[in-house]
C-alpha cells in the first residue's frame, strides 16, 4: 500500500505549453528533496490523472489489486490560453480539499491573482521574478513537506480510530468524578449499551452495589500511583438487566492534556468466572495499557505498533513501520496467519480469531505469542487486519 509520505516529492504540472514544463522541472532539478514532475497538457486529462493518483489516500478508494499510480503532494498550473486556471482550479477543489495547489502565472495579474485565491489555490508564483522556476521549485517542496506532514498525521489518526473501532475489548476514556467521555462500539456488542447512552454518564448505578468500593478503591489508588496501573474484576448491569462480569484494567493519563483521565480497557469474563481459568496476562488493548498491538495493511507491511510491540521485540517505530510482517515470523506461522484472515473474510459473522507464532527479538531471544486478529474492512473491501499479542512463551 503505498501512502503519502515516502518516496520522492511527486507534483503534476498542467499546461499546454511543453517548453513552460521543461523549464520547471530544470528547477527543481537544483533542489532538495527529489521531486517528480508529471506534465499533462489537457485540462479535462489533468483533472483524471489527478483524481486516479488521489484514490491512494483514501482507504474506500484503494483496491490492493488496482494499478494505480503514487499520489501527489503538489498541483501546479498555469494561466496560459489553452485552459481558464480558475475553473481548473475550482473543478481539483471539488474533489481534492487539501491537495496544495500552487499557481505559475507568466506576469503579476491581480485580478487573476484574486480570483485564483478565491478559488484554493494556496501559492501564487509569477515569471518575472529573479528566478522565477528557483523560487516555484523553492514554495513547491514547501507545501509538498507540509502536506505529506499533515496527511501523516491524519493518517495515524485514523489508524488509532480503527484500531480502537476494531478492538475486540471495551475502551473507555473515564474522568475524574467518574464521568465517561470516550466510549468504543464494542460496548454495544459485550453488554448491550449504546455509545450514546453512555457517553458524559457516571456508571454507579450499573455497577454491583457488592464491588463498587472495591472498585472504586482499586481506582483511587491508580490516581495516587500513575506507575500502578489499576486492575479490578466486577459486575456490570447489561442492556437486559442482567449482571455481567467485567474485569477493567486502566492506565492513568490525567496529566496528558488530551486524555485527561484514565485509558479503561474492559472485557466480559463471564466465561472465566464460569469454567474458573486463569487468564492472568490476556489483556488485549491498544497502545496505553500495555500488550503489543499491530496493525497491517492488505499487503501484510507493518502501517503501526504502538509501544508494547517496540519494548517487546527491541527494535526501533523507524525499522519496524513499513516492514513486511514476514520480517518477525517464519513461513509455517504467517501460512497460518494468513488461513485464519481468509477465514475471517469468508465468515463475516465471525469478529476475530487466534493463531499462535514464534518470533527472534532484536537481542536473539525466540519469544511465542498469541495473536488475537481481526480483518478490517471498509464497503466489503479488504482494508488490512489488526492483531492484538499475547507473550506465551512461558507457556510453550
Amino acid at each position: 500500500m503505498v501512502q503519502v509520505g515516502r518516496g520522492p516529492l511527486r507534483v503534476c504540472y498542467v499546461g499546454s505549453d511543453e517548453e513552460v514544463a521543461d523549464w520547471i522541472r530544470a528547477g527543481f532539478e537544483r533542489v532538495e528533496p527529489e521531486v517528480v514532475l508529471v506534465v499533462e497538457t489537457a485540462f479535462e486529462d489533468g483533472l483524471e490523472r489527478i483524481a486516479e493518483a488521489q484514490q491512494r489516500i483514501d482507504p474506500q478508494m484503494r483496491s490492493p489489486l488496482a494499478e494505480t499510480e503514487d499520489p501527489f503532494d503538489c498541483l501546479v498550473c498555469t494561466d496560459d490560453a489553452a485552459y481558464d486556471p480558475v475553473a481548473f482550479v475550482e473543478a481539483v477543489r471539488a474533489k481534492q480539499a487539501d491537495l496544495p495547489i500552487v499557481l505559475f502565472a507568466a506576469e503579476g495579474d491581480e485580478s487573476l491573482a484574486s480570483d485564483a485565491i478565491s478559488a484554493g489555490i494556496d501559492d501564487y508564483v509569477t515569471t518575472d521574478e529573479e528566478d522565477p522556476t528557483g523560487t516555484l521549485a523553492e514554495h513547491v517542496v514547501t507545501h509538498c513537506s507540509e502536506y505529506r506532514d499533515a496527511m501523516s498525521e491524519r493518517r495515524r489518526g485514523s489508524q488509532a480510530q480503527r484500531l480502537l473501532d476494531a478492538n475486540p475489548d471495551v475502551i473507555s476514556v473515564v474522568r475524574p468524578g467518574a464521568a465517561i467521555t470516550y466510549q468504543n462500539e464494542t460496548i454495544t456488542e459485550v453488554l448491550g449499551h449504546s455509545v450514546e447512552d453512555l457517553k458524559g454518564t457516571v456508571p454507579y448505578d450499573r455497577i454491583h452495589p457488592d464491588d463498587w468500593r472495591r472498585l472504586r478503591e482499586e481506582f483511587y489508588d491508580g490516581v495516587i500511583d500513575k506507575e500502578r496501573p489499576p486492575s479490578a474484576e466486577f459486575r456490570i448491569e447489561d442492556a437486559d438487566g442482567d449482571w455481567r462480569w467485567v474485569e477493567a484494567r486502566g492506565r492513568n493519563l490525567l496529566d496528558d492534556p488530551l486524555v485527561n483521565g484514565f485509558v479503561v480497557t474492559t472485557r466480559a469474563i463471564d466465561d472465566r468466572k464460569r469454567r474458573e481459568q486463569d487468564l492472568e496476562g490476556y489483556q488485549r488493548v491498544v497502545e496505553n495499557v500495555g500488550d503489543p498491538v499491530y496493525l497491517l495493511d492488505p499487503d501484510e507491511r507493518l502501517t503501526w505498533v504502538n509501544r508494547a510491540f517496540l519494548e517487546h521485540t527491541g527494535y526501533e517505530r523507524e525499522f519496524v513501520e513499513g516492514t513486511h510482517v514476514s520480517r518477525y515470523m517464519r513461513e509455517e506461522d504467517l501460512e497460518r496467519g494468513r488461513e485464519l484472515v481468509a477465514d475471517l473474510l469468508a465468515d463475516r459473522d465471525r469478529r476475530w480469531g487466534v493463531f499462535e507464532f514464534a518470533t527472534q527479538t532484536i537481542d536473539d531471544d525466540v519469544r511465542c505469542y498469541e495473536a488475537n486478529v481481526a480483518v478490517i474492512t471498509d464497503d466489503d473491501q479488504f482494508q488490512g487486519t489488526v492483531g492484538v499479542l499475547r507473550d506465551v512463551t512461558e507457556r510453550e
